[in-house]
């Protein structure tokens, strides 16, 4: 299924032509009929032999272009229509500038009511179309003159549209499908419905998806496409989805079907933007215009970035703040018009979601990006321009790798959410993904952070492990994965060091490590806190020297002994009988004849080392270290 929509000035026979094509009127509103004129949209549809075509025929009245733009935005081909008797005609310019801002590059043009014009005007017609039609995506256009009353040429224009059908692109194997909503209403017996044309993939019967926003829950109770009932509705065809689970008064146009967490919505857009030649006046920042994206039209607040304004004829980057939310993918299009004027005033394509921005320095507000920072790295370079051109000059296999460097880390998960491919240069590191410079930049800040750490402490054996992961603000399976791809770096007693750092003491520290070591023997089961330690002269870091070196153990409540006093200790609890089948804190303290506060620093090193197993007030034997 292909689908073609119409395009054109009012009373140009669109939809007299479409009737002709189809046998199908498209006019479905009892207005519509009696009015001859379209006021929303019109679907219809036929068959050739190259598949069938699906038409969705928008009105021509410069009151009507917002329905107009609800069915451009989805379709894969254009027929533009215009009369040969009047020619080209202001809603024909406004339609076709609103196909060149969609990039609409498949097409042809139908001249109706040839047989009301003598051949040396419709040539004339012709040549003047063309013109229109130079430096526009439209300008190659095959021009068809045709009449829908005499059937002239109708034959000549399917055989056209049929060859045309195998230029266009097919996304055939898409899990990702979308279907903005142009109609909502109540069948007798079946219940809420919704129209739309499908893209991105398929549905099916009893499908869970979602309706967003806001988010609403709902099960495909049946499918029609073409008034027949269907399994399976496949991309590019116009689709009636009959959903249970949500009420008609919940849903309206400009909401989008989808499956659940798979297209997300966005309130704030980074985007390109280009102004048209003759739009009614710049585009300015605090300015506030109306933006149409599927079938949604949302008020829309605009910051130019890197400027104040864009002239018409110019274009560049700006950030959009929607009113209503919506869903956009890498380079989805989207319209612009004057919210008094009614004037179109160009369009532009999404690069990303945006970040709160403010002032010509563009620094960063609010906490969302800042979540993903590591704290030493700058957000006033967030949002520049390089990178913002970067990526719009980008595709969608190298968006991956360019989206990458925008946080620190992404999950698997939230790639698949944004329908990004992974980049053969990204890092895979389990669930998580890094961009080769973030990935460099946590490796060069762990680095640096230990060097500096040495110069600062060389008695120690390395910052801990636990501080260094908080300083990146890492999950501890991704800094795991990023410690084990460092060979230069070891872990050790729970800290970080250089492969080449050594603890060493000078003579003089080795004297008064034996001091502490003196005073600790003292009293063997009196251990001495640091701070008594440190008034008789020894400094905490001679302390932690020792400790890195085996020669000192650090008890509970910052209490101090030596390595032989603890292995006696051991012997003595894994020898006795008294501590074999589980014992209180007061058997220990009686038999090393202490009182409870060091009793009590000794078992709970032994409980943090699982040396011993607490339960209650009583303690039993692990493991022996």
């Amino acid at each position: 299924m292909f689908i073609m929509g119409t395009a054109g000035h009012i009373d140009h026979g669109k939809t007299t032509l479409i009737t002709a094509l189809t046998g199908i009127n498209p006019d479905r509103l009892q207005e519509e009929q009696s009015r001859g004129m379209t006021v929303d949209l019109g679907f219809a549809w036929f068959s050739l032999p190259r598949g069938n075509v699906g038409v969705v025929d928008v009105p021509g009245h410069h009151r009507l272009v917002k329905n107009m733009l609800a069915g451009v935005g989805q379709i894969d081909f254009t027929l533009l229509v215009i009369a040969a008797d009047d020619g080209w005609m202001p809603q024909t310019q406004e339609h076709v500038e609103i196909l060149d801002l969609y990039g609409v590059k498949r097409g042809l043009v139908a001249l109706t009511k040839a047989d009301l014009v003598e051949p040396d005007w419709l040539e004339l017609v012709e040549a003047d179309v063309r013109e229109h039609l130079a430096d526009t995506s439209l300008e190659n256009f095959p021009i068809i003159p045709v009449s829908a009353v005499s059937g002239f040429n109708i034959d000549v224009l399917k055989d056209a549209i049929n060859s045309l059908l195998v230029e266009l692109p097919q996304d055939e194997g898409a899990d990702n499908p979308i279907l903005w909503i142009d109609r909502v209403f109540t069948i007798k017996g079946a219940g809420t419905v919704v129209t739309g044309t499908l893209m991105g993939g398929s549905l099916h019967v009893g499908m869970d998806v979602a309706i967003e926003p806001p988010g609403l829950e709902a099960r495909i109770r049946g499918l029609q496409t073409q008034t027949k009932t269907v399994e399976t509705g496949v991309a590019h065809s116009r689709l009636a989805v009959n959903l249970t689970g949500v009420e008609k008064a919940s849903l309206t146009r400009g909401m989008y079907l989808a499956l659940p967490k798979r297209r997300p919505y966005f309130s704030l857009i980074n985007s390109f933007v280009r102004i048209l030649p003759q739009a009614p006046a710049p585009l300015e920042t605090g300015q506030q215009v109306k933006l149409y994206v599927g079938t949604l039209e949302t008020l829309t607040s605009v910051k130019i970035l890197g400027a104040d304004q864009l002239e018409p004829g110019q274009e560049g980057f700006a950030q959009l703040e929607l009113e209503e939310p919506a869903h956009f993918s890498f380079k989805d299009r989207f319209i612009l018009r004057h919210s008094e004027l009614q004037e179109t005033i160009g369009g532009g394509q999404f690069i990303e979601e945006g970040v709160p921005v403010r002032g010509n320095n563009m620094r960063l507000v609010g906490p969302k990006r800042l979540r993903h920072l590591f704290p030493f790295e700058k957000p006033e370079a967030f949002l520049d321009l390089d990178a913002l051109r970067a990526k719009f000059a980008g595709n969608l296999d190298t968006l991956s790798l360019l989206k990458a460097e925008d946080r620190t880390f992404w999950t698997k998960g939230q790639f698949q959410e944004q329908g990004w491919t992974l980049h053969p240069d990204l890092h895979v590191l389990g669930d998580y993904i890094l961009a080769p410079a973030q990935f460099d930049k946590v490796q060069a800040y762990l680095r640096k952070s230990v060097e500096e750490f040495h110069r600062a402490n060389p008695l120690s054996l390395g910052p801990s492990k636990e501080t260094l992961r908080a300083g990146t603000a890492l999950p501890s399976r991704l800094f795991d994965h990023i410690l084990g791809s460092m060979p230069d770096l070891k872990e050790q007693r729970g800290s970080i060091s250089s492969v080449e750092h050594q603890v060493a003491l000078t003579d003089e520290e080795e004297k008064q490590l034996e001091a502490v070591r003196e005073a600790l023997g003292k009293s063997p089961y009196e251990p001495l806190t640091q701070a008594a330690l440190q008034e008789k002269g020894f400094s905490g870091e001679l302390l932690f020297a020792g400790s890195h070196l085996g020669l000192l153990v650090p008890l509970a409540n910052e209490h101090w002994t030596t390595a032989e006093i603890v292995e006696g200790v051991l012997d003595i609890i894994f020898q006795e009988e008294a501590f074999q089948t589980g014992f209180e804190l007061s058997v220990f303290r009686d038999r090393f004849g202490t009182s409870r506060k060091f009793a009590l620093a000794f078992l709970e090193y032994f409980d943090a080392q699982e040396i011993t197993k607490r339960k209650g007030d009583v303690r039993t034997l692990g493991k022996r270290p």
